[in-house]
């Protein structure tokens, strides 16, 4: 955690604990499904639900790829996770010999059988796709058919407690037949509804994870995530030697900044700085609240000229953006040190390197970064 204490958030753990009461009703009506599943199905069934017992989504997605298209002879199997935010899915796994897209836009593939199948909250089977939108009025997005050698595909959303998790798709099954509606389809439902609360349990225990480990003033993560995760980093950059950078940076003037216009505009200059951060570094990035105003960010498998083109992003972003509290324009700018990890350095003198380059860039005018000597 930051040095200053995160607020207790009690919205956030009553959607949690209603979540787990969702998932629970789900659990039971997944038994009551089972009775409508043939008895020679319900072995494997059972097989492959246990393996989705754990909390490690790879696995989770793999086993689920593979186990499920081989349970209905299907040569190919991919499953898509949904990000709401950006209506978008997400390669999880594949079982396709060539890659697939690892994102997919559904703005930009309407009427694709993913999209269709999240529209309509229904499995979709397809055999022969001609014949398909001559029955159904509607023509496909088919942008992706050069994956596949027939015209037969099996594609059911994953969904627990009415939320959208993703999509499961089969195609190209053996000797080019037909999936089965009366055996192979619900089975592969059954094992959908089981693999969709899988997936959201793993959410949740992340959710759960990160509420412990964000800091809820910036939406960064805190100071203990940091240094669990700074210890990781260095490990690998020694054993694999790997390049490593640290950028500490804060506001400039920032205790005259709360003695002008209040601790309250001072909380929301870093809630607006914790949204530039997130906007102006990447995925892999790691971005946490060291402590009051100063902000840590580590750039794992990043050589030095990329640091420093995150650097420079860091700072024009946060000149251009406008910085208000009740009307006001708060006059913010920040000061970056930057350091690079060598092989024989601890913890300590990397955090240290960094903040004296810090230093350095407040001794020489603030607004600007300086890297650290070499």
């Amino acid at each position: 955690m930051p040095k200053r204490s995160a607020p207790k958030r009690p919205g956030a753990a009553r959607d949690l604990q209603a979540r787990i009461r969702d998932l629970e009703a789900e659990n039971r009506a997944l038994r009551a499904r089972l009775e409508s599943i043939p008895a020679s199905h319900l072995m494997p069934l059972g097989e492959i639900a246990e393996e989705f017992n754990t909390l490690d989504l790879d696995r989770i997605a793999k086993v689920a790829t593979q186990r499920i298209s081989a349970l209905v002879g299907a040569r190919l199997c991919s499953l898509f996770l949904y990000d709401y935010e950006a209506q978008e899915l997400v390669l999880a796994a594949h079982t396709h010999p060539r890659p697939l897209p690892e994102r997919i836009s559904l703005k930009a593939h309407r009427h694709s059988v993913m999209d269709l199948v999240l529209a309509a909250r229904k499995t979709l089977q397809v055999h022969g796709f001609h014949v398909w939108e001559s029955t159904n009025k509607t023509r496909l997005d088919r942008s992706f058919s050069g994956q596949y050698e027939t015209e037969s595909c099996l594609s059911v959303p994953l969904m627990t407690a009415n939320y959208v998790v993703g999509v499961l798709n089969l195609a190209d099954k053996e000797n080019g037949e037909v999936f089965d509606v009366a055996t192979e389809v619900p089975a592969v439902e059954h094992l959908a509804r089981v693999l969709a609360m899988a997936i959201r349990n793993c959410r949740l225990f992340r959710e759960v994870q990160n509420q412990a480990h964000t800091d809820a003033l910036t939406g960064l993560r805190n100071y203990r995530a940091f240094h669990e995760t700074l210890r990781t980093e260095i490990h690998r950059s020694q054993r694999y030697g790997r390049p490593l950078g640290l950028i500490m940076l804060d506001i400039d003037s920032f205790k005259a900044l709360n003695d002008r216009h209040g601790h309250l505009a001072g909380d929301a200059a870093l809630t607006e700085l914790g949204k530039v951060i997130r906007a102006a570094t990447r995925r892999e990035d790691f971005s946490a609240r060291y402590g009051g105003d100063e902000i840590a960010i580590l750039l794992p498998e990043t050589p030095p000229p990329g640091c420093l083109s995150v650097v420079r992003r860091l700072v024009k972003s946060v000149r251009e953006h406008e910085f208000l509290f009740d009307g006001t324009r708060l006059p913010v700018t920040v000061s970056i040190g930057v350091a690079f990890f060598k092989t024989d350095m601890s913890i300590t003198q990397l955090v240290g390197a960094a903040d004296q380059a810090l230093y350095k860039a407040k001794q020489a005018g603030k607004d600007r970064f300086v890297t650290a000597d070499p």
